[in-house]
Parts: structure tokens; C-alpha cells; sequence
């Protein structure tokens, strides 16, 4: 019979001390890449990119999906990962940093998303760094919509909506958290809403909002390049990028007088939210424009009424989502040239960005709710159209698209 040899204790020690040192070494690993982590993910998109280049660990970890939503819970809260697209009439895209002491300094051309022979453009509506954008190719005049990221400049063909594709549309870009997807509404006065989940790979019809969708958004949102030209179409019928906050989008809807309508992006159900007092709702363009925004995350309502030649612009902000009494007053322009106001963005300090058209010169200006400070672009040779808000992102069009 074969004696058994007793354990050894003193390798047992050994091996347990081997085993804690690799623990250790892991721990400490681990540590260190939630550093680097954390160091990397305050950098702005464009050093990021290049960083990917370092090596096959910084590729990997730059590209994970948990550092993008690291690197943009930082970004979406820090003013100098805020941007604003601007566009002109040559059909150029440039973005401008929005960090107050540099705002217009330090302007960037961007790379349209697709090459090509463009006969018309549409820049629909910009979320999360994603802007979606409609184009029609020359010479078959074929329609192809686009999520391009504003920052990696990387973008994807969404499927064809079934729709027809009518200047009198409105977009909308938000995300559920409750599917954790993007998805996007249409809404057309003459026909149903339409919803698609980016997950998804078709379009579904909407039941329309009881009272019918006749939106009057912001007055000269809309943006079009046709013909080899960049116009902007300031008709009644002309409707702007819907407002997404707490969830839901938002827009007026010209048969209610006293609340706006809001579209509940995960249950997909409509509501509607009240509208503040001393906002008279008149939609004849030639006396009244109004509009919703989104400012500092808070919803946000806003009118300019036109008399004998003087346009008096007003903005509210509703501090409390939901709660009527939360409504507050900003402030209030009047002016005898600038005959529309858009508020675009607010600063950490309340100073609202505005762009505005001048009725002695095409294009827009943008200028702060102070009223002692100057217009941007000062000479009217630079004609800029208009101006999307975006935040910094490593957001993967291609990723958040199964099809």
C-alpha cells in the first residue's frame, strides 16, 4: 500500500501568496486602466480619434461602448464639448465652439457626409452629437437619409421612409431609456406621424394627437439647399426640429390655444403641456410667430408679435416640466430690424445665444440676450443661414443600427 505524502504547508503558503500577487496585479491593472479611463474620456473627440492610433489597448478602450457613454456624461455637462453647426449658402458645414470666451474665435470647416453631386440637402434636427439629414442626389434625384456624427464624422443610411418627402414635415431626434434606442418622428399635417427605432429597420404609423397636427414651430427653422443654393423658407408652413426634453418631444399645434402638444417617446402616447400666460397664441405670420425650444435642459416657449413695423420678441422657460405655475418670464427684445428671434443656447451664466434675421441683410446674425453685445458675422459678406447646438460624441451611427 502507497504511503500518501502529507501536504506541505509551507507550499500552501507559497501558492497563496502567488495567488494574492496576481490578485493584486490584477487589481492593480484594472486601477490603472479606470485612470487612463478617466483621463481620456475628459479629452474632445478629435484627440481621441487620434489616440486610437497609439495602441491596439487604447483602440479597444476608446472604442468600448462603455467609455463612449463615459466620455459623453462628461462632455453633455462641460461648455467647452458644446458646439454649434453652422451653415451658409455655399453648402459648407463649419462648428464653432460655444465656450463663452471663445464663441465664433475658433471656427472649423466639416466634411459634408457624402460625396457626390448633391441637387438639394435638408438639415433636420441634431441630438446627442447626431444630426439626421435628408439628401437628394443628381441627376436621379434620389432621396437617402443620414445619421451623421457631427464629431467622428462617421455616418450611416437610414432606411427610406415610405412618406413623401415634403418641406412641410417636422423631425424629431430623442433617446428612450426605457428601450435604450434613438428613435426619430415625422410629422406631416397631411398625413399620420411616423416613428422609427433606430434598432428597427422599418417605419411605423403613428395614431395622430385627437385634435390633428398642425404644427407652427419655429418660423424659419426650416433649411433647404436646392439648386445649388442654401434657402430659408420663412413660411407658415415651414416648421423647425421638434423639442426633446424629459422624454418626450414637443411642439404648438395651431388648434390648441392654450397648451402645446407633447409625444411621449416610450409609451409612444400623446399629452399635452400648458403654455404660459400672457403667450397669445395667433398664427397668422404676418402679425405673430412662436416656437418652442429646448434651454439648459428646461422646455421652453417663445413669440414675436409684429406691429406698425416693430417686432416685441418675448421667451419663457418653464423651470418645473409639467407645472403651469412654473413658467417664467426672461426676457423680452424689441426691435424695429430684427424681425425673428430663435434662442438656440444658454450659457452657464443665463445669457441666452440667439439667432436672428436682420431685415437689411439676408442670412442670420447671432447675438446674446445682452443687449450691449455685438452681432456675429459683422460683415455681410459672411452669410450664415442658421446654427445647430451639439454636444461632443463618440456616438457610432453604424453601432446604434442593426440592419
Amino acid at each position: 500500500m502507497k504511503e500518501s505524502i502529507p501536504p506541505n504547508p509551507q507550499s500552501n503558503l507559497c501558492k497563496g501568496k502567488r495567488v494574492v500577487k496576481h490578485l493584486e496585479k490584477i487589481k492593480q491593472m484594472d486601477l490603472q486602466e479606470e485612470i487612463i479611463m478617466d483621463i481620456l474620456s475628459r479629452l474632445p473627440v478629435r484627440s481621441l480619434l487620434r489616440f486610437k492610433c497609439v495602441s491596439k489597448f487604447w483602440m479597444t478602450l476608446i472604442s468600448q461602448p462603455y467609455f463612449t457613454t463615459k466620455h459623453f456624461n462628461h462632455a453633455k455637462n462641460n461648455q467647452s464639448f458644446q458646439k454649434m453647426l453652422l451653415l451658409n449658402k455655399e453648402y459648407s458645414f463649419h462648428c464653432s465652439s460655444l465656450s463663452s470666451d471663445q464663441l465664433f474665435e475658433d471656427i472649423q470647416r466639416l466634411d459634408r457626409p457624402c460625396s457626390g453631386e448633391l441637387w438639394g440637402w435638408k438639415i433636420h434636427c441634431c441630438y446627442d452629437g447626431l444630426a439626421i439629414i435628408g439628401v437628394r442626389n443628381y441627376p436621379d434625384n434620389d432621396f437617402i437619409l443620414l445619421l451623421w456624427n457631427l464629431s467622428t464624422r462617421e455616418s450611416v443610411v437610414l432606411p427610406n421612409p415610405k412618406f413623401s418627402q415634403e418641406v412641410t414635415c417636422t423631425w424629431g431626434l430623442g433617446y428612450d431609456s426605457t428601450s435604450d434606442d434613438y428613435k426619430i418622428l415625422k410629422i406631416n399635417g397631411k398625413e399620420r406621424n411616423e416613428v422609427l427605432a433606430l434598432k428597427s429597420s422599418f417605419w411605423r404609423k403613428l395614431d395622430n394627437h385627437p385634435t390633428g397636427d398642425n404644427c407652427a414651430l419655429s418660423d424659419m427653422d426650416y433649411l433647404a439647399f436646392r439648386h445649388g443654393a442654401l434657402d430659408c423658407l420663412d413660411t407658415s408652413s415651414n416648421m423647425g426640429c421638434l423639442a426633446f426634453v424629459h422624454g418626450a418631444f414637443h411642439w404648438i399645434d395651431s388648434l390648441l390655444n392654450h397648451s402645446m402638444v407633447m409625444f411621449s417617446i416610450s409609451n409612444e402616447v400623446y399629452g399635452e403641456i400648458p403654455l404660459p400666460e400672457g403667450l397669445d397664441l395667433v398664427f397668422d405670420i404676418m402679425h405673430s410667430k412662436q416656437g418652442v425650444s429646448v434651454l439648459g435642459g428646461m422646455l421652453c416657449v417663445y413669440s414675436t408679435r409684429i406691429h406698425h413695423r416693430e417686432y416685441t420678441f418675448k421667451l419663457w422657460v418653464m423651470n418645473e416640466y409639467g407645472v403651469k405655475e412654473s413658467w417664467n418670464q426672461l426676457f423680452t427684445i424689441e426691435s424695429t430690424d430684427l424681425y425673428s428671434i430663435t434662442p438656440k443656447y444658454m450659457f452657464s451664466d443665463g445669457e441666452v445665444l440667439l439667432r436672428c434675421s436682420q431685415l437689411r441683410r439676408s442670412g442670420s446674425v447671432f447675438k446674446t440676450s445682452n443687449e450691449s453685445s455685438g452681432v456675429w458675422p459683422q460683415s455681410d459678406s459672411e452669410c450664415i443661414q442658421d446654427g445647430f447646438v451639439y454636444t461632443e460624441s463618440l456616438i457610432s451611427p453604424k453601432l446604434l443600427t442593426w440592419y
